[in-house]
């Protein structure tokens, strides 16, 4: 498991939210985690709380280059473990950002302190216009949910949702979607369809969600990514 203080959390956090994932984002990380012990890592499967289905955890495997895998350890501002829960993120939908449960992926053996992925979830009562073209230069519309978006420095993924806050940290009050967010640079990773295999660990991780909110047949999320739309 990797650790991070509070305070370079904190930083990469907040730099996340400072600019738009597909837009800009940091493309170096804030400084190399430190190890509580020996890592061997674990498979793809079961990373992020096991929400990757077989389907999702090849693609990671594809984006990585690697079969082994590494979480950030420690606690997050809500004073819950950095390891990623599928029923804290459901639980902190609502909850301001840094008290979300975000799930930081880092390829095992890995001693560069920058993760190869985040993933999380979060309430909004709206989503992207679907007006421009489907697929503009290095951005790469799907068909899912309601809104799918993979670009260069990672994907979102919004779907329909009616949530209530369940927590006391609410930010926001009764919404209708969520929205599921990936941090990933297209040039760091692997494979001959980056955009796709992104797509389908964000996918996979938001059936889970949906799932575990209660919201699966309204979501309508495919278990299989299809090919991105044309322009």
């Amino acid at each position: 498991m990797r650790r991070l203080s509070g305070r370079r959390l904190r930083a990469r956090a907040l730099c996340f939210t400072a600019i738009a994932v597909l837009v800009g984002g940091c493309s170096n990380g804030s400084g190399k985690g430190d190890r509580s012990e020996p890592n061997t890592g674990v498979a793809a499967g079961k990373i992020c709380d096991g929400t990757l289905d077989s389907s999702a955890a090849a693609a990671l495997r594809r984006l990585s280059g690697t079969d082994r895998f590494d979480e950030l350890s420690g606690t997050n501002e809500a004073g819950e473990p950095n390891a990623f829960s599928l029923s804290r993120a459901v639980k902190h939908l609502h909850g301001e950002y840094l008290k979300r449960s975000a799930c930081w992926v880092y390829k095992s053996g890995d001693e560069s302190g920058t993760p190869l992925l985040e993933v999380r979830f979060s309430a909004t009562r709206s989503y992207p216009s679907s007006s421009e073209k489907h697929s503009v230069g290095d951005r790469v519309r799907y068909p899912l949910g309601v809104y799918a978006l993979a670009g260069p420095n990672g994907a979102d993924l919004f779907f329909r949702c009616p949530t209530k806050p369940t927590s006391d940290d609410a930010a926001i009050g009764s919404t209708d979607y969520v929205k599921a967010e990936m941090t990933a640079h297209a040039n760091q990773m692997r494979g001959d369809n980056v955009n796709k295999d992104r797509m389908v660990v964000l996918n996979s991780m938001a059936r889970a969600i949906a799932e575990g909110a209660g919201c699966t047949s309204s979501a309508a999320l495919l278990a299989q990514v299809p090919e991105a739309q044309d322009s």
